[in-house]
């Protein structure tokens, strides 16, 4: 089955999700919540006998959520809401069954991408599980340990190779299911680690050439492409995107500076947490040839949130995006697919550094900068 799923990805278009909770009341509503490239897809149900039936159009599987009673996208900003369950749709007809109250106990029967799903986390869960944990030893630590600065590098470096386990276990698990669109995924997902930039290659040449020409396969290629170019040493891309009034920068523009090319979003909690960092280093050289460039990674009809968040943290300098989220064209020449994320290039184009966090943005641009 998985050796022709490339070609029923191509014969289907359609999806119908049979719901099976005899736990909710008639009356009830589920709501159906998805992105399909930089649209926000909603849909919705009502239960009656413990039933409820989806359907809809989808050309490629993505991850989807559902919510009961309450969809939270239908303000700005979302409201948070507590009963949620994210799963992969796909095109196919499978059934959401579960006998609890609550939507994150719901099994799912009759999708094979997440089947292979739940088979890759619980390869996955050991790692996960030593995450958790060092999470909680982290944050059991006193306020002035968190601070200090040999201790949260050696955090940082433990959580760093927990990461790095659990996709080296994910590239092993998508090498041999070269033809779901699963794998692509995955891949989607630590295609831009350095480290196994040469082991995805190879993985990304074995999927069949549907799978490598649907819009997530280009953008993969591209991703590939992109830790090539953006070697320290190399001339950084150039690209141009909208300021918040609709002005167009480039990055070009600012030859003849050192220039933080910095991806954020509002919605990113530790952006949000190294800003003052980044704000004590434009303020401390911004007279002596540095600047910043900010790139929001905010979702399409976020553009209140993003401007709400540079006022509130006091970004003084150049901001722009496509508001495409993840699909945000510097992102992807960058090989950005996690922030924090940043370059420091120098006044001729080159990238001299790349994910200088706090102190060692500041250590970078004092070597930079001594005697000048």
């Amino acid at each position: 089955m998985l050796l022709l799923y490339p070609l029923i990805l191509k014969a289907q278009s359609t999806y119908t999700i049979e719901g099976k909770m005899d736990s909710l009341k008639n009356g009830d509503k589920i709501y159906l919540s998805y992105m399909s490239e930089t649209q926000r897809i909603a849909d919705s149900a009502l239960v009656k006998n413990g039933r409820f039936i989806l359907k809809g159009n989808l050309k490629y599987p993505v991850i989807a959520t559902l919510f009961l009673n309450r969809y939270p996208f239908a303000t700005n900003p979302p409201q948070r809401v507590e009963e949620y369950f994210n799963f992969f749709l796909e095109p196919a007809r499978f059934t959401l069954a579960t006998r609890s109250s609550s939507l994150k106990n719901i099994v799912i029967k009759g999708s094979a991408i997440n089947d292979l799903d739940k088979e890759l986390n619980a390869l996955l869960k050991p790692t996960h599980d030593k995450l958790r944990v060092l999470d909680a030893e982290t944050e059991a630590l006193p306020k002035e340990k968190q601070q200090d600065q040999k201790i949260r590098h050696n955090m940082e470096a433990r959580e760093q190779n927990l990461i790095k386990e659990s996709r080296r276990i994910s590239l092993s698990f998508i090498k041999k299911h070269p033809n779901s669109y699963y794998s692509l995924i995955r891949l989607s997902y630590i295609t831009a680690d350095p480290d196994i930039n040469k082991e995805a290659k190879k993985a990304f040449a074995q999927f069949s050439p549907v799978l490598k020409n649907t819009p997530m396969g280009k953008s993969i290629a591209i991703l590939l492409a992109a830790i090539e170019k953006t070697k320290i040493g190399n001339l950084a891309p150039d690209f141009e995107q909208s300021t918040p009034d609709g002005k167009k920068i480039k990055l070009s523009h600012f030859r003849s500076k050192y220039v933080l090319l910095d991806f954020w979003a509002s919605w990113c909690g530790p952006c949000r947490g190294e800003n003052p960092n980044v704000v004590a280093a434009y303020n401390q050289y911004k007279d002596k040839g540095f600047t910043v460039l900010g790139v929001s990674l905010d979702q399409p009809g976020q553009k209140e949130a993003w401007l709400k968040a540079i006022q509130k943290d006091q970004l003084t300098w150049q901001q722009v995006s496509d508001l495409k989220g993840w699909n945000n064209t510097a992102a992807q020449k960058y090989g950005v697919r996690s922030i924090p994320a940043n370059f420091l290039i120098d006044p001729a184009g080159k990238i001299v550094a790349r994910d200088l966090r706090g102190k060692e943005l500041l250590d970078k641009l004092a070597e930079i900068f001594a005697g000048k």
